[in-house]
């Protein structure tokens, strides 16, 4: 080969990696709207799961590290049925800016479906929840996801256990009986107001074996019985197929 041709045909050959490169960069996903640098360094904030056909219906699951648990879980059963958004925060009701954030999220996203709770791993604290205003903080909420999210189906997801570290497991005397009585609460306040309920705690008071050991957190076992709970309720709200309730153990 000359020494033209060799240097024609390395040109082509840089320039054809270049042309690759680009459109690999180029194919890179973009990261959602809602996302901030924050939440994406920290797991915390909005983020799409699922991206499906606009047409199809959209669901957001609102959580705290319960939520980072199961929700890949409800999404593999919830492939190719809805598009599904996640927001997990270390927010709970008690924090006065929550309202502020549900109106901007919910105003660049209608969704048909939102399963909630009172984000309780982190309202549990001791101060973070005064006193005799669960009840009014809990009715609150709800009454700004009704305005906010006025088309949307809600479902109420109770709090989930909250454990001893030491083995065997039991149920730690301090502070889980403060997480039945808000579940009591939130019952309530959702019969009356006719917002279905997907027992979290319900369906783990029963597996503590199943506890990370941590006292808050589950193993990957839980988090698919919590899936799959959700997704029933979900699955139920859309008028949609999903999948059989978990067989008792």
């Amino acid at each position: 080969m000359s020494a033209l041709a060799s240097a024609v045909f390395r040109r082509s050959v840089l320039l054809a990696l270049f042309c690759i490169s680009a459109s690999a960069i180029a194919a890179e996903p973009t990261a959602h709207p809602k996302d901030t640098a924050k939440s994406k360094s920290s797991g915390w904030g909005v983020r799409q799961v699922l991206v499906a056909d606009p047409a199809l219906p959209h669901v957001l699951l609102i959580g705290d590290s319960i939520l980072g648990g199961y929700h890949g879980k409800a999404a593999e059963l919830l492939r190719g049925k809805v598009n599904l958004d996640v927001w997990i925060t270390p927010k709970h009701i008690g924090v006065k800016d929550v309202p502020a954030d549900m109106r901007g999220i919910f105003a660049e996203q209608t969704y048909d479906v939102i399963l909630f709770n009172d984000i309780g791993l982190h309202a549990w604290t001791p101060g973070r929840i005064p006193e005799g205003q669960y009840e009014p903080l809990m009715r609150a909420h709800l009454a700004n996801l009704h305005r906010f999210a006025s088309k949307a189906k809600l479902i109420f997801a109770s709090t989930t256990p909250m454990t001893t570290k030491t083995k065997p497991v039991a149920l730690d005397p301090e502070f889980n009986p403060l997480i039945v009585e808000r579940n009591q609460i939130g019952a309530k306040i959702m019969q009356e107001n006719k917002v279905p309920i997907a027992d979290f705690y319900g369906i783990l008071v029963a597996k503590l074996d199943l506890a990370a050991g941590d006292r808050f957190h589950w193993t990957r076992p839980a988090y698919e019985l919590l899936a799959q709970e959700a997704v029933i309720h979900i699955t139920q709200a859309l008028d949609i197929a999903g999948p059989s309730a978990p067989a008792a153990k």
